[in-house]
């Protein structure tokens, strides 16, 4: 026997919850009740008579045909399901005839689910961590409701091509069309908006795509930074002529700590190939040092510092226990070993240590000839995985030099003295890096996507921080907004967002 209760709720709480949630005046609801039946709410309503002339003849003295119950999903509640039972009156003209429903502000055209449940699953699918089963768990619905709801709202377009581009790929999705495992990310490198997300970065389908973006709108791009990928920079001289291409410093600096642990590596392998027991203290203690506490060769030996704002390798920090050396050390003790293993581990560290400091200490007019002596060391180190880096340096050197370029000034205020200190801001990927581990989030939280265009809508959704939607009562749909911190402009559809990415 079904289990059925009156809630604690009176008739007026009632109508004050529908009213606050479909945001209707208190006089549009004639009557409202609710009882739990099977752990599920059940509101039963009716609206006001407000008798609305034939839509066909415009006659206004109309008559009731007859009501129609329609049961209406509606999870307001987290812990259990809500069902609307609405009794839509059905009107009858008594000249021609015409037969109408009574205007439904609870639903869209053909739903059955409440547009406001429609408005919160949008704004969920704005969240990163979020996937359409965890969205259709909260609100009581299918996930492929849900999909079908961001499929039908979300379809977002390709942005204008802004003053700075940052472009880089992600390990996100595997495109059979192209047969592609990387997608490829633009954004906007001064504001963080995504430009496009596209599903592989091959210089063929690159090609076909920038010859479809006229060209007054590539002569706009000034800068353009990437990663060490060639077909990247075959794109930017054959379609961006006007435009510098700049080779981000982390890259650079991602593929010298694979050159310094390819040496390390190179070093520590043959102690590992030695049965424990037969290796020698000394071997034991380079094994040691090299598997287990490698990390400080990627530090700066003279400028790295630690949360206490000191110096990390400063021979006065305070020393810890070791239980391999059965001593008291601190990271200057433990580089000391480190660099006592093999020379090729001391001079990586040098060097490395000097390409840092190329970074820190040049600018625009000096980093052409201190480059040059950058590579020059590299290449005298007669160490064959800086060797290889040297040529690395050498073949994309005019992108690293135009990697010294300013994008902007940062003003800093001291909170103790008051003085105004100007930093000139250098271009970087740093923000896409940013932007791609939310990418990597979306990909993770779903386990993989298998179709691109919901795939890219979402990446494109999540990463634009700028808009937000609302539900539009003439039309019955959802409207994409910018948010209220901005200047708010409606879009009709999706489509017409457009506008807001500033598209022609």
């Amino acid at each position: 026997m079904l289990e059925v209760k009156r809630t604690m709720n009176d008739s007026y709480d009632n109508t004050i919850t529908i009213c606050n949630t479909f945001g209707l005046e208190i006089d549009c609801i004639e009557s409202c009740t609710s009882i739990v039946r099977n752990k599920q709410v059940v509101i039963d309503l009716k609206l006001t008579d407000k008798r609305p002339p034939c839509p066909d003849c415009g006659n206004e003295s109309v008559k009731i045909k007859g009501y129609v119950a329609k049961k209406i999903n509606h999870s307001i509640l987290n812990d259990k399901g809500c069902v609307l039972v609405y009794h839509a009156r059905r009107y009858i003209c008594p000249i021609c005839h015409t037969t109408y429903y009574e205007i439904n502000p609870f639903v869209f055209k053909r739903m059955k689910i409440s547009s406001s449940v429609i408005l919160c699953v949008m704004k969920d699918l704005t969240k990163p961590s979020e996937t359409f089963v965890s969205i259709a768990e909260r609100y009581h619905i299918s996930p492929t409701t849900v999909a079908s709801i961001f499929d039908a709202t979300v379809n977002i377009p390709r942005a204008k091509l802004p003053r700075i581009m940052s472009t880089d790929e992600n390990y996100a999705f595997y495109s059979q069309d192209t047969h592609s495992k990387y997608v490829c990310v633009l954004i906007d490198q001064q504001t963080g908006r995504p430009i496009d997300i596209l599903p592989s970065r091959r210089y063929d389908y690159l090609d076909e795509y920038y010859s479809k973006i006229p060209k007054y709108e590539k002569d706009q791009v000034e800068f353009i930074a990437t990663d060490m990928y060639e077909p990247y920079r075959r794109i930017i001289r054959k379609h961006f002529k006007h435009s510098l291409h700049v080779v981000d410093r982390y890259h650079v600096a991602q593929e010298l700590n694979r050159k310094v642990d390819s040496i390390r590596l190179r070093i520590m392998k043959p102690y590992g190939c030695i049965n424990y027991k037969d290796r020698t203290q000394e071997q034991k203690d380079a094994y040691y040092l090299l598997k287990h506490q490698n990390r400080f060769l990627f530090k700066h030996f003279n400028n790295a510092m630690c949360k206490d704002k000191k110096r990390l390798f400063d021979v006065t920090r305070k020393r810890y226990y070791n239980a391999h050396f059965r001593a008291y050390l601190n990271p200057y003790d433990i580089a000391q070993k480190l660099v006592s293993i093999h020379p090729d581990i001391n001079k990586a560290w040098e060097l490395k240590d000097e390409v840092t400091d190329f970074y820190v200490s040049n600018t625009i007019k000096t980093a052409p000839e201190a480059i040059e002596k950058v590579i020059k060391h590299l290449r005298e180190s007669n160490i064959e995985e800086l060797v290889a880096f040297s040529k690395t340096l050498s073949n994309w050197k005019v992108e690293i030099i135009n990697s010294f370029c300013t994008s902007k000034a940062e003003y800093n205020v001291s909170k103790d003295t008051g003085e105004i200190t100007v930093e000139q801001k250098r271009i970087n990927n740093a923000l896409m890096e940013n932007r791609n581990a939310i990418i990597k989030l979306v990909t993770k939280a779903a386990n993989g996507y298998r179709n691109w265009e919901r795939f890219r809508n979402r990446c494109m959704l999540v990463l634009e921080k700028g808009i937000d939607f609302e539900i539009d009562k003439n039309d019955e749909s959802i409207k994409i907004i910018e948010k209220k911190t901005r200047t708010t402009k409606c879009c009709p559809s999706p489509i017409s967002a457009i506008n807001r990415f500033g598209v022609y």
